[in-house]
């Protein structure tokens, strides 16, 4: 009668066990990498929604990023008067709350609003991250025109060993999904 003795029995189960402690840390880098592209995902799409609405309604229209009693948050607004989104219209109620505010998590774990340390610059830049991580202006606010133009800037958030940047760009107000994760920014 043929069968496995014990000690085969053993040597398979060694070998799953190892196998196993091998792939756990590539999963888990796999996994940070999904929430932080999802993350960045989410964020591309509002942007690519308020632009949508702004060409739509003929109406500028803004992403604003504040800070609230719950943390950051952002929140869509529409220009009330003709002159564009501004911080002291919305403050007014000339310039309306459209959507929002909703938290700056990207509803996803262990990611945030910020840099990894020692990060590279999204090229053609140089030099390291550092400073806001939100680079829409003075105002932070990310302003589209009926024309479908953009303030041009960067979002960026970072996960378990991995950054990623929401790249608006100006004149065409194309929205760019970056991520790096020790290697150059690659396009997702």
């Amino acid at each position: 009668m043929a069968g496995f003795t014990l000690v085969e029995m053993l040597v398979v189960v060694a070998i799953l066990v190892v196998g196993a402690a091998v792939s756990i840390p590539v999963f888990r880098g796999y996994t940070a990498e999904a929430h932080l592209v999802g993350a960045g995902q989410a964020f591309r799409s509002q942007f690519r929604k308020a632009r949508s609405m702004a060409v739509r309604s003929n109406t500028y229209t803004a992403i604003r990023f504040e800070s609230g009693p719950r943390g950051d948050v952002f929140a869509i607004y529409a220009d009330g008067n003709g002159n564009g989104v501004r911080s002291a219209e919305i403050r007014r109620g000339i310039d309306r709350l459209v959507e929002g505010p909703f938290p700056l998590t990207g509803g996803a774990p262990s990611v945030r609003v910020g840099f990894l340390p020692a990060v590279p610059a999204v090229p053609p830049a140089r030099g390291m991250l550092s400073g806001d991580p939100i680079r829409f202006g003075r105002a932070r606010m990310l302003s589209f025109s009926p024309l479908g133009t953009a303030t041009p800037g960067t979002f960026y958030l970072a996960g378990d060993g991995a950054q990623a940047a929401v790249r608006v760009t100006p004149g065409t107000a194309r929205v760019r999904l970056m991520i790096w994760r020790g290697d150059p920014w690659r396009t997702r």
